[in-house]
């Protein structure tokens, strides 16, 4: 019969596909384990830009029990907990929350907890958090985790929660938009001579073949949130590449 399938051929389909998810994670911790070290001192404008505008867009308050997914050395967890009650900072790099942890001692910052785990093994209670919030990190999963976590992100949030995330956020040429913000990321590498040049090689091979990076556009994000069932639902560019989207969970 076309397009029949046996049940072993499918049993190995879902090995296969659990095999490629556990192979994908390991690159993702292998990569930021390695990034650890100079990622507070990498000086990226845009990002710090980015992190303001989420944060105003969250208008955290004290009361405020806040999960930040993909929270790297801190530089959301930090800034946001000094003005919310508590905050839970995930990350796969154990050594990224090696560093938090760190500076939350340092800092004496004890209404931050930790974890080390991918995103896609969280699971919190319906109902846990007053704010969900995540900063150029969910550029890294598939369009299906990323529908995933909006789902449980809306699960997981209190009535009249908020979510709001930073990141990349641009498709792969559909839209106008997407075509100028990467004309615009090319155009600047090209003047930066060879150097420029091999990165334009190296993340145009990853970005078509959506190997690590997965940046998908802020239509497309609206769209995820509204089949969540969120309402007051938007999206704001901050910089060339990287916007803001946000929602509320229904009181």
């Amino acid at each position: 019969m076309c397009g029949f399938r046996s049940p072993e051929l499918l049993k190995w389909e879902i090995v296969l596909s659990s095999v490629i998810e556990k192979l994908g994670l390991a690159v993702q911790r292998s990569v930021w384990t390695k990034r650890a070290e100079t990622w507070d001192h990498s000086e990226n404008p845009g990002l710090g830009r980015v992190i303001e505008a989420l944060i105003a867009k969250a208008n955290p308050t004290s009361e405020c029990e806040v999960l930040d997914l993909g929270c790297g050395s801190g530089q959301l967890a930090i800034p946001v907990s000094n003005k919310v009650k508590s905050v839970i900072g995930v990350d796969i790099s154990p050594r990224m929350i090696e560093l938090l942890n760190s500076k939350l001692t340092q800092n004496g910052l004890g209404n931050v907890k930790t974890m080390t785990a991918s995103i896609q093994e969280l699971e919190f209670a319906k109902g846990s958090f007053d704010l969900i919030l995540s900063n150029y990190a969910l550029h890294h999963l598939s369009d299906e985790q990323k529908r995933w976590v909006v789902s449980q992100g809306f699960h997981w949030l209190k009535p009249n929660g908020r979510m709001v995330f930073g990141d990349m956020m641009f498709g792969r040429g559909g839209r106008k938009q997407d075509r100028q913000i990467i004309a615009s990321k090319v155009s600047i590498l090209l003047r930066k001579g060879p150097g420029g040049w091999w990165r334009i090689a190296k993340n145009s091979a990853r970005y078509l073949a959506r190997v690590q990076e997965k940046p998908i556009s802020q239509h497309a994000w609206v769209r995820l949130f509204e089949q969540a069932g969120f309402q007051d639902i938007g999206s704001d560019s901050v910089v060339a590449e990287a916007g803001i989207v946000f929602g509320t969970k229904p009181g």
